[in-house]
């Protein structure tokens, strides 16, 4: 699903399974997708699926998430942006909180591409510039999360290229995970990789002390 070029929408009560029923699996299966909206909310969503379970992308601004689960998948994800050379993106004003994290990769991520250009989208790009800033991720009630609660890497490149990961100067900064309560099955609860072209301040991680690792 995706939403596009729209202002001051509710989403209330969806379920989205995107697992695959054959032998073959289901690839770029996001729950939803927003670019170019404005005051969205998602309210009591069910996402089953293998890949981002809600992802925020270009010039998405004051958007709300409230009392959803996610079966599976990566969390909730901030880009990835900065895939076009020399383009302005943002994302702005999110709040993600009250949600229910079953076996997800995450609870909530973000990555940014590289600041150089590895080979040209869809699948490669990099070089693009912008901000997302004010990110809050609270009240997430974890349950086996298979990497750690909190990621940021802005080391997206082209398949198969390495390097780079100094180069972006896409800025994050202001973001907020917690509090949260619950488990994640490894040892880590963040990763942070921050361009060192634009490093990422304002990063807060509040109350984690509710979170089990093993």
């Amino acid at each position: 699903m995706a939403i596009k070029d729209s202002e001051d929408v509710i989403l209330d009560s969806i379920y989205v399974n995107s697992t695959s029923s054959s032998s073959a699996p289901a690839r770029n299966t996001d729950g939803v997708d927003t670019f170019f909206s404005n005051g969205i909310t998602f309210r009591n969503w069910t996402v089953t699926g293998g890949d981002d379970n809600i992802s925020l992308k270009v010039n998405s601004t004051n958007i709300l998430i409230q009392d959803s689960v996610f079966h599976g998948g990566l969390g909730v994800s901030i880009g990835s942006i900065g895939q076009y050379v020399g383009v302005y993106e943002r994302i702005e004003n999110v709040t993600a909180e009250r949600v229910t994290c079953l076996g997800t990769r995450y609870a909530a991520y973000i990555k940014t591409w590289t600041g150089i250009q590895e080979g040209f989208p869809p699948n490669g790009g990099g070089g693009g510039l912008g901000y997302a800033k004010n990110l809050t991720f609270r009240d997430f009630t974890l349950t086996n999360l298979t990497n750690s609660v909190a990621s940021i890497t802005q080391c997206t490149s082209f398949s198969g290229a390495t390097g780079g990961c100094d180069t972006s100067l896409f800025q994050l900064s202001d973001v907020t995970w917690g509090p949260m309560s619950g488990n994640v099955a490894s040892t880590t609860l963040a990763t942070l990789q921050c361009s060192g072209s634009a490093p990422c301040p304002g990063v807060q991680f509040i109350d984690f002390d509710a979170i089990e690792t093993t």
